[in-house]
Parts: C-alpha cells; structure tokens; sequence
C-alpha cells in the first residue's frame, strides 16, 4: 500500500477516530482533574451539614424525652396529690356520717323521752280526772 492510497482513509474515519481518543482523553483528563474533586468536596459540605442536622435533632429529641420525663414526674405527683385529697374527702365524709347518725340517735332519745313524758302525763291527767 502506498501513502496514497492510505492518505483517504487517514484523513477520513482514522483522523475521526484519533480526534474521538483526543478528545476522549481530555474529557477524561477534565473530569478527573476538575469535576471529580469539585463534586468531592459538594458532597463532603452535604455530609457535614446532614451531620449538624442530625446532631440537633438527636438534640431536640433528647431534650423532649427529659421533657417528657418531668411531665410523666409532674403527673406522678398530681395522681399522689388526687389520692391524697381523695382519701381526705372519704375520711371527711365518714366523720360526717358518724356524727349525723350520732345526732340522729340522739334525737330519737330525746323525741322518745318527750313521747314517754307526754304518755305520762296523759296518763296522770286521765287518772286525776276520774
């Protein structure tokens, strides 16, 4: 083969292909030298900032769970303070009771006495009579 025959097809599909792996390699050589540590560093500014996300919202959880905990201490002592006052107003209540029944029987002794006198008195009024 002669240069002139060769001379076409240098000029025509090699001369494409050698300008494709040129242009391949710089391609290539850009994305490695530029792109590639440019993303890098993206990437690594994204990463930084999920974590400090992440930090205060392990942060705030913390702190709600504390919260939630000295509400459950709150509730506690309000359901002690209930049972408490509970207690007193049954305790109140039976003192009620005891002494409204004491006054009870009392006045049935009374009104009983006064039934028993009055009885009497009739009866010593219809004998002073006949």
């Amino acid at each position: 083969m002669s240069v002139e025959a060769l001379a076409p097809y240098l000029a025509g599909p090699g001369a494409a292909v050698l300008v494709l792996l040129l242009v391949g390699a710089g391609v290539y050589r850009l994305v490695v030298t530029w792109v590639l540590p440019a993303a890098q560093s993206v990437v690594a500014r994204h990463m930084a900032e999920l974590e400090t996300v992440n930090q205060r919202h392990e942060d705030a959880v913390a702190r709600h769970m504390e919260h939630i905990g000295t509400m459950g201490e709150r509730y506690d002592r309000l359901a002690e303070q209930h049972a408490e006052q509970h207690r007193n107003i049954l305790h109140a209540v039976e003192r009620m009771h005891e002494a409204c029944t004491e006054q009870m029987e009392r006045t049935e002794r009374k009104v009983g006495g006064l039934y028993a006198r009055l009885d009497n008195l009739r009866d010593t009024t219809v004998s002073e009579a006949s």
